[in-house]
């Protein structure tokens, strides 16, 4: 009986602690959200569709696997677009209650701003990182992945596409921070997304700031012979979500909430 005791007590301080940490209980709130949200579900079930579409059609042949970079290209051309589409509805459409939450719950503003980025990741990261689990474990099984795989470059390869994820939700949740209405946030992040993105996928521009340019030497990440500054193109990809928060959470302090 007293360890029952004990262990209710330890449940009870346990769930006390999470509601005074008010970022994490932000952040496990967001997330709940999009989960229960049918678009997000709806994004989890398409994707699975191209994940098995993939896999099938890799199955057919006798070469080693190309869907695991087809599912790459998937996400950097389909899951940006999805991640700037939903960061951009991510404050602007609560834009009614901010001021009550903040107000009531005593939410400090970078709060709300961080668990807003952070929450975006996550949701982005987890069927990216889902997918692609699937899809490599199925390819080892079937031994469509070569034996003399560098695991080490593969590895890169699948983080700068998380990192391209990132990216893209960063400018969906700025331009959501900064525009007065969905829409305007939306156009101003597809306009990034085009830029970056479709432009570059109908020309022959390259640039090492462009995701298509990951995509068309992926097989040489692999190989561990692209000849790239990969300080620039890493520190281009981590620094860039830290300024698209920066000027999140400075447009939010400037709102008279």
């Amino acid at each position: 009986m007293a360890s029952s005791g004990l262990s209710v007590g330890t449940l009870d301080d346990l769930r006390e602690t999470l509601e005074r940490n008010v970022l994490l209980t932000l952040f496990l709130h967001e997330v709940k959200q999009g989960f229960r949200t049918w678009l997000y579900r709806g994004w989890i079930i398409f994707t699975f569709f191209f994940v098995f579409l993939f896999v099938m059609i890799d199955l057919q042949g006798e070469e080693a696997s190309i869907s695991i970079f087809m599912i790459l290209a998937y996400f950097v051309f389909l899951g940006t677009l999805y991640s700037v589409v939903i960061g951009a509805s991510s404050i602007t459409g609560e834009a009614g209650g901010i001021a009550d939450s903040l107000l009531s719950k005593a939410v400090k503003r970078w709060e709300y701003i961080l668990s807003k980025f952070l929450s975006q990741y996550f949701l982005a990261l987890f069927v990216y990182f889902l997918m692609v689990g699937i899809t490599t474990s199925l390819m080892y099984s079937f031994d469509k992945i070569p034996d003399d795989m560098d695991w080490s470059n593969a590895g890169v390869l699948f983080g700068l596409v998380a990192l391209v994820l990132v990216l893209f939700s960063s400018v969906g949740v700025l331009f959501s921070t900064l525009a007065s209405k969905t829409v305007f946030a939306f156009l101003m992040g597809i306009m990034v997304w085009f830029a970056l993105i479709f432009m570059f996928m109908i020309t022959n521009w390259e640039s090492i700031y462009s995701p298509i340019s990951i995509i068309d030497n992926a097989e040489n990440i692999i190989d561990g012979t692209w000849d790239v500054d990969w300080w620039r193109l890493v520190g281009f990809y981590i620094l860039t979500p830290l300024a698209c928060f920066g000027l999140s959470l400075l447009s939010f302090y400037q709102r008279d909430l």
